[in-house]
């Protein structure tokens, strides 16, 4: 968090003045400690002066002088200076010893009945541990301790010689002084707080006061601002006393009610409201302000001239610092145009909805009566090929009927889309095979794909259920658009279906999940343009109506039929790179699959020169137990025969050539063959074909008639 100048700048200052203080105070502090070390040595040498050399010469510092004359005349005399001594708690005589430091006393100022008295000859155990004592004995000149802690106290000591300076060796005699060492300490303290003290306030108190003189002007300015923005604010603004007494009034209020500010302000707020307003309403209102929430929504306003308008409110109470509610405050704004552009988009969305579902019930009228005439065309023109033609008349039949188809699925899919546009479709859920619908939707578009020379693959896992309750018409519908769109746009190459399935966790009846791809090796849709897909009426490019035909409403349809059938579909591809529609479903299981038996583990070699062709027979086969090994072409085979069974994907563009093909290769003859062929292969072609093979199967193979045929032929 970053801390700007502006606050940094002020605790900076009130840190200098507090170390300003602190220094004043403690320059205080000492300058008294020195005076009152001047102060005490003065008066230790003035009570030094009481005493001359001859007063205490005769004292031998032992016991023996508790009886004479000349030691009590020096204890009284001690004990007048104690007295006549401001804050002096003992005065005292001490006397050098021949051990050097060591000093004995030789009276103090303490009455003979004390317990703190020292007696003559008494030793002074601390004098080593005493600089002041010690330096005095030394030097003969005045010094200073403390406060230091005896057996007595802590104390400040003071000393002075006593008498003439004394011959080298000679004892010496030492007055000491004794002050009470919190006397001291609080005179230091003083001092230093009082000098201290009035280095803050003469610091302080200026930066302080303009402090507060630059806090009020911020104040001022902030509430100058305040005002004018709610003064000049083009909603309405009130404060009203919790008896609802209207204190205050702003410009936008006197704009929007009309009234003038001497008519409202110490009136009831009710004058703003109309003739009908619920009095209950506004008890309740007021029970919840005063209850300190605030409130929000639209409110009846009355104009001075008696016209009501909505406004949209806000209600919210004003508390003191005790948490007491002091006032109310209301924002207003008027909503009248709001309102009618609420109305005009209503009555706009209401039309929309009305000539939408025109829209439909046209749609739908028009395309159920255009399939009965396209039916009729469809019919006939089927019809008259069948009857003998010249080329050109069969070509135009031709076109006739392709037209017919081509218009009919277009009329087909805007009756769908009205339906499922106006939510009239409805499914009709039956018991269905999955596999069956997914053969027979490819069974519809097989010939489509043979024309295109495409590749059509079917794999359907052992783990999708026999029978479910589905729609099978619009699972075959959808899967018929996924696989026209894909045969449309896949110029060469192949298109495959899978169908995979999440078996159910539970008995039969439990919902399982059904996945359905459909996967070509067409010209891609460029991931910028995939948005584009679902959409009605939409083509990814304008060109391709015209190349390929279609009016965009596949995919859409497609979209909301899965949707109704409470599933996803997604779409995976890049341009150049094929497609991938995937779409998943929610079914009711009610028949789980019987994986097909396993074969003997033959060999089959299987032929095919489209390669995804090769691994997807190859994996097929494997699933049923045998061994394969697939080859591009009957060249690749070898000389001897090594197979149980041959496999041979005859292609449709040059089908005439395998015939002699098969009856060409060695080994061929005496092991079974099998054929895949197209359905777009003349009956003339397949019938010499079915010469030389044990076994001929339509493209795009069934699993189960695949099965039958190589466990007979094994």
């Amino acid at each position: 968090m970053r801390v700007s100048w502006t606050t940094v700048r002020p605790i900076l200052v009130w840190l200098a003045i507090l170390l300003i203080a602190a220094a004043a105070g403690w320059w205080s502090a000492e300058r008294r400690r020195v005076r009152l070390h001047h102060a005490l040595i003065e008066q230790a040498r003035r009570c030094a002066v009481a005493f001359m050399t001859g007063d205490t010469s005769a004292l031998t510092g032992t016991r023996a002088d508790l009886d004479a004359a000349d030691y009590r005349a020096v204890k009284e005399r001690l004990m007048r200076l104690q007295a006549a001594g401001s804050g002096v708690r003992f005065v005292y005589l001490f006397r050098t010893t021949d051990e050097p430091g060591r000093v004995v006393f030789l009276a103090d100022s303490e009455s003979p009945e004390s317990p703190e008295v020292s007696l003559p000859g008494d030793d002074y155990p601390e004098a080593l541990n005493s600089p002041g004592l010690q330096s005095i004995l030394r030097d003969q000149q005045p010094s200073i301790e403390g406060p230091l802690r005896d057996s007595f106290g802590e104390w400040v000591t003071a000393y002075a010689p006593v008498g003439d300076r004394p011959l080298p060796g000679a004892p010496r005699v030492v007055l000491g002084l004794d002050v009470d060492s919190s006397s001291w300490r609080r005179e230091l303290v003083i001092a230093g707080l009082t000098s201290g003290g009035l280095a803050f306030l003469l610091l302080g108190l200026p930066f302080g006061i303009w402090q507060l003189v630059r806090h009020e002007r911020h104040l001022n300015r902030e509430i100058h601002r305040l005002s004018a923005a709610i003064q000049q604010s083009h909603s309405a603004v009130l404060i009203t006393t919790p008896e609802r007494i209207i204190e205050y009034v702003n410009d936008g209020c006197l704009a929007i009610t009309g009234y003038k500010r001497e008519e409202l302000v110490g009136q009831p707020s009710g004058k703003l409201l109309p003739a009908d307003a619920a009095e209950v309403d506004r008890a309740e209102l007021l029970r919840r302000l005063l209850a300190g929430e605030s409130w929000q929504g639209e409110i009846r306003i009355r104009r001075r001239n008696g016209e009501v308008f909505p406004a949209r409110a806000f209600f919210s109470p004003v508390r003191a610092p005790d948490g007491r509610v002091t006032n109310l405050l209301a924002v207003l704004d008027d909503i009248t145009d709001v309102k009618r552009a609420e109305d005009a988009l209503r009555v706009a969305r209401d039309q929309a909805q009305s000539a939408d579902r025109a829209k439909g019930e046209f749609l739908a009228v028009m395309s159920h009566e255009l399939r009965t005439p396209l039916n009729g065309i469809i019919g006939f023109a089927t019809l008259l090929q069948d009857t003998p033609l010249s080329g050109e008349q069969a070509d135009c039949v031709d076109t006739i009927r392709k037209s017919g188809e081509a218009l009919l699925t277009l009329t087909n899919e805007l009756l769908d889309y009205s339906r499922l546009d106006a939510g009239r479709m409805q499914l009709d859920l039956q018991v269905c095979s999955p596999r069956l619908v997914v053969e027979e939707a490819v069974e519809l578009l097989s010939a489509r794909a043979a024309e295109k020379q495409l590749e059509m693959l079917v794999s359907i896992g052992a783990d999708v259920p026999a029978h479910v309750m589905a729609d099978p018409g619009r699972l075959r519908q959808v899967l018929v658009n996924l696989l026209g769109n894909a045969i449309k746009f896949t110029p060469a190459g192949e298109v495959e279906v899978e169908v995979a399935g999440k078996p159910p966790e539970g008995p039969a009846g439990a919902r399982a999940r059904l996945e359905f791809t459909v996967r070509d090796s067409g010209v891609g849709i460029a991931p910028d343009k995939q948005d584009r897909l679902f959409k009605p009426f939409s083509q990814i490019d304008t060109s391709s109506t015209r190349r390929h035909g279609g009016a965009g409403l596949g995919l859409a349809i497609s979209r909301s039929l899965v949707h109704l059938m409470e599933g996803e579909i997604e779409v995976a591809s890049a341009a150049g790179a094929g497609s991938v529609f995937r779409f998943h479903l929610p079914v009711r299981v009610l028949e789980v699959a019987t994986p097909l038996p396993a074969l003997p583990p033959k060999k089959v070699r299987v032929v095919s020169a489209n390669s995804r062709a090769r691994r997807h027979y190859t994996r097929l086969f494997e699933s049923w137990g045998l061994r394969v090994q697939a080859c591009d072409s009957l060249a690749s085979l070898p000389a001897a025969r090594d197979h149980d069974v041959l496999v041979v994907d005859v292609p449709t563009r040059d089908a005439s050539r395998w015939p002699e093909l098969i009856r060409r290769q060695a080994g061929a003859e005496s092991a079974p063959v099998v054929g895949l062929i197209g359905v777009s292969v003349p009956p003339a072609l397949r019938d010499e074909l079915r010469g030389c093979l044990r076994a001929m199967l339509k493209k795009p193979l069934r699993d189960t008639l695949g099965h039958a045929v190589l466990k007979n032929l094994l």
